[in-house]
C-alpha cells in the first residue's frame, strides 16, 4: 500500500516538475542516495523510485537522577526520491520528506511539515555536467565538519548522518581527461537558510559562489579554488558575505586514510592567522579487519574560547560556536557486518565539553534496520555542551539533557 502511495505521489510531482528544472547524471558522484542497499521500486518507464520510512521513539531524561521530568515523544519520517529520465543526457530529481513530530521535540521545531528538499535536473554534453535547481553542495574531504563547504552551517548533525539540506543553486563541472578537472556553483540562498534573507541575496556581487580545479594524482584527491561564503546575520538583518581561498587533500599512506582542507579569509580588514583561517585534519585507520576508528582536529577561526561570549541564538540553531575541536569516532562490526556499534564524540578543546553519541544498529533484513542510541552531553556549568542556554524570549533552554532514542528504518 505505501509503495504503490508513493508511486503514485512521486509520478504526479513529476508530471509536473520536469518544465522547471533538468538532474544530475551518475558522474556527479554519491550524494548518499544508492550506496547503502537501496532498492528502486517498481515504477513507470522512465523513472526510478527510492526512499525510506524512519520512525523514531524518543525519551528525553531529567539531568538530575531520580528527577521525575521524563518527556516521551514520536517523530515518523517519510523520504522519497524519484528520477525521471526523458533523454538519456537529460534527467529530472524530486527528493521529498514527510515531517511528523510528537511529543519531546527540540524547542523551534516545527510539529508536522512537509518539504522539497531536492528539485533539480542536469543535462550531460560529453565532458560538461550542468546542475540547476535545489540540489545537494557539500565541498570537502573530513567526515564531521568541512571548512571549505561554505553553503551549509557547522552542526552536529553530520555526526548523525544527516543528509546536507538543498540550496537553490546552478552548478557545473568540466572533465579535462582522467586526471583533471573543474567544478563550480553559484548560489541563490545563504548557509542558514533563512527566510528573510531572500531579499538581500538578489545582486550578483554578494550571491556566494565557488570555483576549484581538481587534480588525482595516484592514491591523492587535491582540490584548489575560491569561494564566497553567504551567512544571515540576526543582529543587524541582514547577510555577511566573505571571499575565501580554499584547499583540500585526502589520500592514503598504506592502511591509513589521511584528508585536510583549508578555507582561508581572502578579504578582510582585520585579517590575521588566528581568526582568519578554517581547518579540518584527520585519519581512519582499521586496526583489524571489522574495527575502524577515526579522529579528526577542526579549527574555526572566527570561533570563540571564552565561554561567556558563547552567542546564545547560535547555540539554540545548533550551531558550533567554539574554535578547537576533537571527533573521534569507533566503529565495530559484527554479526557478518548485520551488526553495527558505532560511538562519535565530540570534544570542546577550549572549554572540555563533549557530546557523545553511541547507537548500535542491526540490520534485520535487506531493507529493513534497528537502531538503538543516545545523546550525552559532559561539561561544566557555561560550556558549549552543558547545553544550558538562557535567552531573552525563551529564559533558560536545556540542551544538554540525555536523550535515548529506538528508530526502526524500512528502505524502498
Amino acid at each position: 500500500m505505501l509503495r504503490t502511495l508513493c508511486t503514485t505521489l512521486l509520478t504526479v510531482v513529476l508530471a509536473v516538475g520536469p518544465g522547471a528544472v533538468a538532474v544530475a547524471a551518475d558522474e556527479w558522484g554519491n550524494d548518499g542516495w544508492g550506496s547503502d542497499g537501496w532498492e528502486v521500486s517498481e515504477a513507470p518507464a522512465g523513472m526510478d523510485l527510492s526512499g525510506y520510512l524512519e520512525t523514531t521513539g524518543l525519551t528525553v531524561l531529567p539531568r538530575n537522577v531520580g528527577g521525575d521530568d521524563v518527556r516521551v515523544g514520536l517523530q515518523t519520517l517519510l523520504r522519497l526520491r524519484g528520477r525521471f529520465e526523458p533523454q538519456e543526457f537529460l534527467s529530472v530529481t524530486v527528493e521529498t520528506e514527510f515531517l511528523d513530530r510528537r511529543g519531546a521535540v527540540r524547542s523551534g521545531d516545527e510539529s508536522r511539515q512537509i518539504r522539497f528538499d531536492y528539485l533539480y535536473g542536469s543535462a550531460a554534453f560529453g565532458p560538461v555536467d550542468l546542475r540547476v535547481g535545489r540540489q545537494p553542495l557539500a565541498w570537502g574531504t573530513a567526515y564531521a565538519f568541512n571548512p571549505t563547504d561554505l553553503m551549509n552551517p557547522s552542526t552536529m548533525e553530520g555526526l548523525a548522518g544527516v543528509e546536507p539540506p538543498g540550496i537553490t543553486a546552478v552548478s557545473a563541472s568540466l572533465t579535462l581527461g582522467q586526471r583533471w578537472g573543474i567544478e563550480g556553483y553559484l548560489g541563490f540562498e545563504e548557509r542558514s537558510r533563512h527566510a528573510s534573507a531572500l531579499d538581500d541575496l538578489s545582486r550578483l556581487n554578494r550571491l556566494p559562489y565557488g570555483v576549484r580545479g581538481r587534480a588525482f594524482l595516484g592514491p591523492w584527491d587535491l582540490g584548489i579554488g575560491f569561494a564566497r561564503s553567504a551567512l544571515y546575520d540576526p543582529g543587524p538583518r541582514s547577510v555577511r558575505t566573505m571571499e575565501y581561498a580554499v584547499a583540500e587533500i585526502a589520500g592514503s599512506i598504506g592502511p591509513v586514510l589521511l584528508y585536510a582542507e583549508t578555507a582561508i579569509e581572502a578579504a578582510a580588514s582585520d585579517w590575521n592567522p588566528e581568526r582568519s583561517v578554517d581547518a579540518a585534519v584527520g585519519g581512519q585507520w582499521e586496526p583489524l579487519d571489522r574495527l575502524s576508528l577515526q579522529a579528526e582536529y577542526h579549527r574555526r577561526g572566527r570561533g570563540t574560547t571564552d565561554v561567556d561570549e558563547y552567542p546564545a541564538s547560535e547555540r539554540l540553531a545548533g550551531r558550533l560556536v567554539g574554535q578547537n575541536y576533537l571527533v573521534g569516532i569507533g566503529t565495530l562490526f559484527l554479526k557478518d557486518d548485520d551488526l553495527r556499534l558505532m560511538v562519535a564524540a565530540l570534544t570542546n578543546l577550549n572549554d572540555y565539553s563533549a557530546a557523545v553519541r553511541p547507537e548500535l544498529t542491526w540490520l534485520v533484513t535487506e531493507d529493513f534496520e534497528l537502531g538503538f542510541g543516545a545523546s550525552l552531553s559532559f561539561g561544566s556549568r557555561g560550556s558549549e555542551f552543558d547545553g544550558r542556554v538562557s535567552d531573552n524570549d525563551l529564559g533558560e533552554v536545556d540542551l544538554g539533557v540525555p536523550r535515548l532514542f529506538a528508530k526502526a528504518t524500512w528502505y524502498f
